[in-house]
């Protein structure tokens, strides 16, 4: 095989009617030219959405298995319509499922892990055809069960496939023009940022920012795929690139700042203080598959007592407060509190480490402007604060002006 293959990924609001699906196909029909194409879809807009939306009219509580059968259905439409408009305009082109092609995955539900890719039935499939078109977002295990990635799914199918195929690059196109300093929708001076690394954009899609999935960009970054982020409506706009940031400007200490609504903060009050506890209660979350976001042990007036305070995201609430309730009495814990009304602000940058001006900046500017902090929680590339939700943006739109995230910095400049 001769030629190299491009690796393209179009998102749900790429695809969302056949107008678009059209326009997507003259796109995919200019990579054909050189290149063999390998290109993953999501479902159709908000497909998914209202799939989700019948099982809850079905099930209280849906049977996880029988929710990923039915979530896939959503990618196996995009593909075969897709793959009927290239057809028509007489370009060779197949859709597969993720079965067909052969991603396993864990036996997981609703949040699998791909653990393996067969390229033997994408290297047959080039024999006869320019363009494969396949399922994003979807896997099957060992035993044939159809599993799904969790949302934003579809970016690391694609970028497992670029990793499988030895592809260089993976195009995510979307209906943004790349990645920006702040969500534009919520803060017009927000500015397009032409080069990220790897480590931020992942900081960036944990916090909040919807652009990548994290899994797809450290996936990225485990292979050494470089990733562009594209407009698919605006084809010819360069986006922006994500690598390892060789070239990044060093100087910038903050890139951008991230809003996380989907949050809920979760408390067990008066666990006793003794080796083990924390290690018991974060396990018998992760036997439940919850992921725990920041966490607090809080300093208690009585000896020999602790409060454990964490966040996880909204859709794990209800499970989070029953896992807990089910371990009260076994640990003698006074209670279970949640809090579902919070959101994250987070600021990112590969230059906030070593700089405590950052966090004083951060801090006097949400007091002075009356968002007060409910939890706080950094790392070397984040710097992150619990606030309520309803001060969320307020509180992202005073520290995106406070550290002036609008302009460009000069070199050999830090702001803070």
């Amino acid at each position: 095989m001769s030629k190299s293959i491009a690796v393209l990924k179009f998102g749900g609001s790429s695809v969302k009617s056949i107008g678009r699906m059209q326009h997507v196909a003259k796109i995919i029909d200019q990579w054909r030219q050189s290149q063999l194409t390998l290109v993953v879809v999501s479902a159709m807009g908000d497909t998914t959405d209202y799939l989700v939306k019948l099982a809850s009219q079905c099930s209280t509580e849906p049977d996880r298995r029988e929710l990923d059968l039915l979530l896939s259905t959503g990618e196996q439409v995009s593909i075969t319509l897709l793959s009927m408009i290239l057809r028509e305009m007489g370009i060779p082109a197949r859709s597969f499922t993720a079965s067909q092609i052969g991603i396993f995955t864990e036996s997981v539900y609703s949040k699998a892990r791909i653990v393996d890719i067969k390229t033997d039935n994408i290297m047959k499939g080039f024999q006869d055809h320019d363009v494969l078109v396949v399922a994003g977002f979807q896997g099957v295990t060992a035993d044939g069960d159809i599993t799904t990635l969790g949302r934003g799914g579809s970016d690391t199918t694609a970028v497992a496939l670029a990793a499988a195929v030895n592809a260089t690059t993976c195009d995510i196109y979307t209906d943004v023009n790349g990645i920006y300093t702040a969500d534009p929708n919520l803060i017009p001076k927000a500015r397009l940022l032409g080069q990220v690394s790897y480590e931020e954009v992942v900081e960036m899609a944990r916090l909040g920012a919807q652009v990548v999935h994290p899994r797809a960009v450290e996936l990225a970054r485990q292979y050494n795929v470089l990733l562009r982020v594209r407009n698919t409506f605006k084809p010819h706009c360069e986006g922006t690139t994500i690598d390892g940031g060789e070239n990044m400007e060093i100087y910038r200490s903050v890139s951008g700042v991230a809003i996380d609504k989907d949050q809920a903060r979760v408390a067990i009050l008066d666990v006793p203080d003794k080796p083990g506890i924390a290690g018991t209660i974060t396990q018998a979350l992760a036997d439940n598959h919850i992921v725990i976001d920041m966490i607090m042990q809080a300093f208690h007036p009585t000896i020999g007592m602790n409060n454990l305070t964490f966040t996880v995201h909204q859709s794990d609430l209800n499970q989070t407060i029953k896992t807990l309730e089910q371990l009260k009495a076994q640990l003698g814990a006074a209670d279970v509190l949640a809090d579902p009304d919070i959101a994250k602000v987070s600021i990112i940058g590969a230059g906030l480490a070593g700089q405590p001006g950052i966090a004083a900046k951060l801090f006097t500017t949400l007091g002075s402007g009356g968002v007060n902090i409910k939890m706080i929680a950094s790392s070397e590339m984040k710097l992150t604060c619990v606030v309520n939700k309803a001060d969320s943006e307020k509180a992202a739109r005073l520290i995106h002006d406070a550290f002036e995230l609008e302009t460009t910095p000069s070199k050999g400049s830090l702001t803070f």
